[in-house]
């Protein structure tokens, strides 16, 4: 509320700024809330606020100073009026690529308002749906107890990129641990033996999930890196035992997943409502004549 109040303060001192300059230029024909005029086209004060609230956090905090409301108004509203009647001057505003583009816009915002309208507060899912869905399925939140872990370690990216290429081309992952590895792992061919959820430091919270994310003896991990910008790549030797996730880790995993599966369902049976009441005819003759149409050869760039 204080960064619209500081915006609408400024606006209207710019406004005050403005209008003084133009009587000093002695420019006397604009009226009471007109702001700017370009040629004949006018555009108020208000106008210039709606497209102030209009912009991006970013750029609204531009706005709270003066001179940032200044750029504003010359560098886009008034950069922007100027170049759409250069643009209309060359009839481009009635070109028919632009005209069905503009169309297709009209259509994709019509479409969203639509259905944020018609899927409003119908994505809600309860504690208890969580509550439900997580006991219904928790093969989906259980994973193993420990897991036994062999790592390739190194510090800085050109090693990391040759490590790479030449896991691609099958060269032994211990061999390549036990001669790339800057940790004492190297002796063992980047062996790290067992590990437990919780196990380790926070600033390896993403290698933990790495590691536990791994389900085939010989999987490796996705490239992870730690903060103090070592890398590390992860393989799967071994499991044992199994532990069921708290409920409180996965909930809000699960709370997502429910809202986008409603969201979809809300969707698809508004469509069909929407369809069932609309009177639809395909022309099928014509439609297999359009089939029956090889493809057209894409040219051959030269």
């Amino acid at each position: 509320m204080m960064k619209k109040r500081w915006i609408f303060l400024g606006i209207s001192l710019l406004f005050s700024l403005s209008s003084l300059g133009c009587e000093k230029l002695g420019e006397k024909g604009l009226g009471g809330k007109e702001l700017i005029r370009i040629n004949n086209v006018s555009i108020s004060l208000e106008e210039f606020r709606q497209m102030s609230e209009r912009q991006p956090l970013e750029g609204k905090i531009r706005l709270v100073s003066e001179k940032g409301l200044r750029d504003f108004l010359e560098n886009y509203v008034l950069t922007r009026e100027v170049l759409y009647q250069e643009a209309k001057k060359k009839g481009l505003d009635k070109k028919k690529e632009i005209l069905a583009k503009v169309e297709d816009f009209k259509r994709a915002m019509v479409i969203d308002a639509l259905l944020e309208e018609e899927l409003r507060r119908k994505d809600e899912v309860s504690d208890g749906e969580v509550q439900k869905y997580y006991q219904e399925y928790q093969d989906q939140f259980t994973e193993p107890r420990e897991v036994k872990i062999r790592h390739i370690v190194v510090n800085s990216e050109p090693i990391l990129k040759e490590v790479l290429m030449k896991l691609s081309k099958g060269e032994s992952f211990e061999k390549l641990a036990s001669t790339y590895n800057v940790d004492r792992t190297r002796e063992d061919g980047g062996n790290i033996g067992w590990i437990k959820r919780g196990q380790l430091s926070p600033a390896l919270a993403q290698y933990e999930e790495e590691a536990f994310s791994l389900r085939k003896k010989g999987e490796m991990s996705n490239v992870v890196k730690t903060p103090v910008g070592w890398y590390y790549i992860l393989r799967l030797e071994d499991t044992r035992g199994t532990v069921v996730k708290p409920l409180d880790q996965v909930k809000e995993k699960i709370r997502f997943f429910l809202q986008t599966k409603k969201k979809q369902d809300v969707y698809l049976a508004y469509v069909k409502e929407a369809k069932s009441r609309t009177k639809i005819v395909i022309n099928e003759k014509l439609w297999a004549e359009e089939e029956k149409k090889e493809p057209k050869p894409k040219e051959e760039k030269k």
